[in-house]
């Protein structure tokens, strides 16, 4: 029999990245609700109607105009500053929302930023952390369905949630030593984060820190390889790339062209560059009782973790962060 969790209100757990967004929450009857979606999302309207006629697919109006959000459009880059703390973020975690089942309803919601953009000299930004809570508790207003009513907002550190669900079980039992210092790396769309933890108290600043690599650098680069192979400018979607990067195929013409050796050259070249990006922050990682690799980038660079002789890398990466700032809230809640 499945273990209900006690009456809570509803919540969702939003990793809202520049590639991926990943949900991971609980519904009424208090079972685990898991989405994932490209974040491919641009202003304006697209056109794109559902076929019942009863109105715009993935159409959302703000206070600064319209967003589209579908795989079917060219996606415009979330590799921007002001990124999770724009309407376009707001957009795109609402349709997750959607998506995972809560429109309609009040949910409350823990979401995350980089360790970059948490931190500020060691110290938490608040400013920031505010200015994110208060951009997703503004409404969106989606042309079909109804929008979450989102209750309550809060903000975690994206790495330092990836050490929680490293560190505790869904019971909240320590599953492992967390004695000594323990470095999360996340490999997320645009950054790689780097959060050493210290006896599960503490983060050490001096060998934490964000570089501005990751997946969307591979899919940038795959993109530009593909079209020197088949010599063509054309553009393709977001959710064409990332399939053809897992499967190293793609339909050019109507037809399913081999892409592998091209997508290997890639990835080992960005496998390489994340590496030294971690190297820069801890070193060989001697100190450390492991380096954990979580992200979505961690499940395409299936060997990063072999890099390090205490790499360990996390069943279902991609949802780490996810996982955990979800068990943080709970535990607070339990509390």
């Amino acid at each position: 029999m499945t273990k209900k969790t006690p009456a809570l209100d509803l919540l969702a757990a939003v990793d809202d990245g520049y590639a991926q967004t990943k949900l991971y929450g609980v519904d009424e009857n208090g079972q685990i609700v898991k989405f994932r979606m490209r974040s491919s999302v641009r202003p304006g309207r697209y056109g794109l109607g559902a076929i019942s006629g009863t109105g715009s697919v993935g159409l959302y109006d703000t206070e600064v105009g319209p967003f589209t959000v579908s795989e079917d459009v060219e996606a415009e880059n979330t590799q921007f500053d002001g990124f999770h703390l724009s309407p376009m973020n707001r957009v795109l975690v609402h349709h997750a929302l959607i998506g995972a089942g809560y429109g309609g309803k009040e949910v409350s919601i823990i979401a995350g930023l980089p360790v970059a953009d948490f931190f500020i000299r060691g110290f938490k930004d608040e400013e920031k952390v505010a200015a994110k809570k208060a951009n997703l508790m503004k409404s969106v207003n989606p042309e079909t369905g109804a929008a979450p009513i989102v209750k309550d907002v809060s903000i975690g550190c994206q790495a330092v949630a990836a050490w929680v669900d490293y560190a505790l079980d869904d019971e909240f039992n320590e599953r492992v030593d967390i004695e000594g210092a323990v470095a999360i790396v996340d490999i997320g769309g645009r950054t790689t984060d780097v959060a050493t933890v210290i006896n599960g108290a503490s983060v050490d600043h001096a060998r934490s820190g964000t570089a501005n690599i990751g997946v969307l650098d591979v899919y940038k680069a795959v993109e530009q390889a593909i079209g020197v192979r088949f010599k063509i400018r054309d553009r393709f979607p977001l959710n064409t790339i990332d399939n053809a990067v897992r499967t190293k195929k793609i339909r050019v013409w109507g037809k399913d062209q081999d892409v592998s050796e091209l997508v290997d050259e890639v990835i080992t070249e960005h496998e390489g560059k994340i590496a030294r990006e971690v190297e820069r922050q801890i070193g060989s990682g001697a100190a450390m009782n492991n380096v954990v690799f979580v992200g979505g980038g961690s499940a395409l660079f299936s060997n990063i973790a072999k890099q390090f002789p205490n790499g360990v890398l996390l069943d279902d990466p991609e949802f780490a962060n996810a996982r955990g700032l979800y068990k943080y809230a709970r535990y607070q809640q339990k509390d």
